[in-house]
């Protein structure tokens, strides 16, 4: 087993406009089956866990259900990232039917940047889900997600809303400085700091340094562009093309290879790491 977490983004599209969100949707669209299928046969065996996320939102795919499938046949665990904005009874009884969904997790900070629904609207059918979970006691994990505080791990007052409503419903005080806060079994309130994804229109930050890519994650653009990490939505760093090599044939190239060692030396060689705020934010609590 190789990686930690290997990302495979499912598509691009996610139907919302998040003032958060770094790059235009719907470029790559949607992975056919054939080509995911195709990736689980080269990738099953090399990571502990897969997340169908990038960009793009999997619960907006209409056929999510064979994607699963497929995953099962490959026994890959799966992580779903989601805005929470495309639940629906079909879509909850299959997350909670399919068994090798180990996390949910659930991005808070989309339903702050719209305007298209109230708090109880969009939480209604996030509640639901969070309620059958429980009461079938299922052994996957619910991260509610506000990735927004500050560099001092400080929330925005815009968050309060969300901490009262939670209270409310589950009863329990949200210490808002906290990283992880236990809503009830499984249920998790989920903080971190907001970082901007790294651009090559940005300046250089700095040229050394250690991350995880190629190392712990390593990411599968719904177009089949392998990518060093998930924070390369616009793959940048093109380390070739999963439909048409094989997922450990890429690993064998002179780029991959190379920007893998100078991780390890503490190097950041290539120009888009050079930008990448994540790490420095992540350092700062």
């Amino acid at each position: 087993m190789r990686f930690e977490k290997i990302y495979i983004e499912l598509s691009d599209i996610c139907g919302l406009k998040c003032d958060f969100c770094p790059a235009q949707k719907a470029q790559r669209k949607q992975m056919s089956l054939v080509n995911f299928e195709k990736i689980c046969k080269s990738v099953y065996r090399q990571a502990r866990l897969f997340t169908f996320h990038v960009l793009g939102d999997p619960l907006k795919i209409t056929n999510l259900k064979d994607y699963l499938d497929i995953a099962m046949k490959y026994n890959m665990p799966i992580e779903l990232t989601t805005s929470g904005f495309y639940f629906d009874d079909e879509k909850i009884n299959l997350i909670l039917n399919s068994k090798n969904i180990h996390q949910i997790n659930i991005s808070l900070g989309a339903f702050l940047s719209q305007s298209k629904i109230k708090l109880e609207e969009y939480f209604d059918p996030i509640l639901k889900l969070i309620s059958l979970h429980l009461q079938r006691e299922k052994k996957s994990f619910v991260n509610l997600r506000l990735w927004n505080l500050d560099k001092n791990f400080i929330p925005p007052l815009e968050n309060d809303k969300i901490y009262d409503f939670l209270e409310q419903i589950f009863k329990v005080k949200i210490q808002k400085q906290k990283t992880k806060n236990r809503l009830e079994r499984h249920i998790i309130l989920h903080q971190a700091k907001l970082f901007k994804w790294p651009s090559l229109k940005d300046e250089v930050i700095r040229e050394k340094g250690y991350c995880y890519a190629l190392n712990g994650q390593i990411a599968i653009l719904s177009d089949g562009i392998l990518v060093p990490c998930c924070l390369d939505v616009k793959a940048d760093i093109k380390l070739g093309n999963c439909f048409e090599k094989d997922f450990s044939e890429l690993l064998k190239s002179p780029l991959y290879i190379e920007l893998r060692k100078c991780f390890k030396q503490g190097i950041l060689k290539a120009e888009l790491c050079k930008r990448c705020e994540f790490l420095k934010v992540k350092n700062l609590n």
